[in-house]
């Protein structure tokens, strides 16, 4: 379906014509040799523009495309079997008009080449009834101008409007794909700053203090700047798993001599249950430490563990804890 033109113009303006023709077709029933056929072509076209208006995603269904064709086809050979031979069938022909609008709005949902089919089919019936009627050949072919006419124009108008609904889609894929780009820099300029505020907290005041050519750094506050450095080392290799809790224990176990490392290998956030039952799980880990090492690892996504934790000491590095968090489950 064409963007540009919705289903409701659409259907307003089937209704004005339907309306229309068979107006027309009502008052030259004094022309046909029998009203059935007209009464019966009336209600299948009817049927066929409620298939065609009717709405859908995309182009119009092949079945229902189909099923037009098929409609004006019926149209066609039930008017022309009742119309006058001897004269000119005037308005007693309200079917071709009524064709070309099912086949206009086949060609501008999408489904030319049924368009053009029924075009054909449509030419072919009327110039074989006008073949024996007293207009011949030519009259039938002069009947078929105005449908001819009008699937031709609704070609044109439809490629037009299908090449400017690209062009439209094309347009809009880039502003959004700019709107993403700008999105996420500001996003990594928000992050920016927040990081160099937070290492201007951690680190300014021990900073300001060795840039001081005057002053004599400490063995505190020596100390001081591998605990900064560490807590730093830990947000950035440990991500997931430096939550403020996990840091504030790493960096009270390490003051008591233990080697705590923090290592995401899943670049992946965990679910906030599993989360918060490893981050329990290492801040009580750490606060029980006196020595040996502590290193907690967030697993590569697909396997079977999520997270574990190895815990050794000095006095037993034989036989280290070790605890395992599954990808789904938070119990151990």
């Amino acid at each position: 379906m064409i963007r540009a033109i919705s289903t409701k113009i659409m259907t307003i303006l089937c209704a004005v014509f339907v309306a229309v023709h068979i107006t027309l077709g009502l008052l030259a029933l004094d022309m046909v040799s029998a009203p059935w056929p007209v009464y019966l072509a009336m209600v299948v076209y009817l049927a066929g523009i409620v298939v065609v208006v009717k709405p859908s995603p995309g182009r119009l269904p092949l079945a229902s495309g189909i099923a037009a064709l098929a409609a004006t086809t019926a149209v066609t050979i039930l008017v022309s079997a009742v119309l006058p031979t001897d004269r000119w069938p005037g308005y007693a022909s309200w079917h071709l008009a009524a064709t070309y609008t099912l086949l206009v709005v086949v060609n501008i949902r999408g489904r030319v080449l049924l368009s053009w089919i029924g075009v054909l089919l449509s030419i072919i019936i009327t110039t074989a009834w006008a073949s024996g009627a007293s207009m011949g050949v030519v009259g039938g072919l002069m009947l078929n101008i105005a449908t001819v006419g009008w699937v031709l124009v609704s070609t044109g108008i439809g490629h037009l409007l299908r090449s400017n609904d690209r062009k439209v889609g094309q347009y809009r894929a880039d502003a959004e794909a700019a709107a993403d780009w700008y999105a996420a820099e500001q996003a990594l300029h928000v992050a920016r700053t927040q990081w160099l505020q937070h290492v201007r907290e951690v680190a300014g005041p021990a900073l300001v203090r060795i840039a001081d050519a005057g002053h004599e750094i400490t063995d505190a506050e020596r100390q001081e700047l591998k605990l900064a450095e560490a807590q730093f080392r830990d947000e950035i290799r440990g991500r997931v798993l430096a939550t403020a809790e996990v840091v504030e224990a790493a960096r009270r176990a390490r003051e008591r001599g233990v080697t705590v490392q923090l290592l995401d290998d899943r670049r992946q956030d965990l679910t906030p249950r599993v989360l918060a039952a490893v981050s329990e799980r290492v801040v009580s880990i750490l606060n029980q430490a006196r020595a040996g090492t502590v290193t907690a690892r967030a697993r590569p996504q697909g396997g079977e563990l999520a997270v574990t934790i190895v815990a050794s000491t000095p006095d037993n590095p034989d036989e280290p804890t070790f605890v395992e968090f599954a990808e789904r489950s938070p119990d151990i």
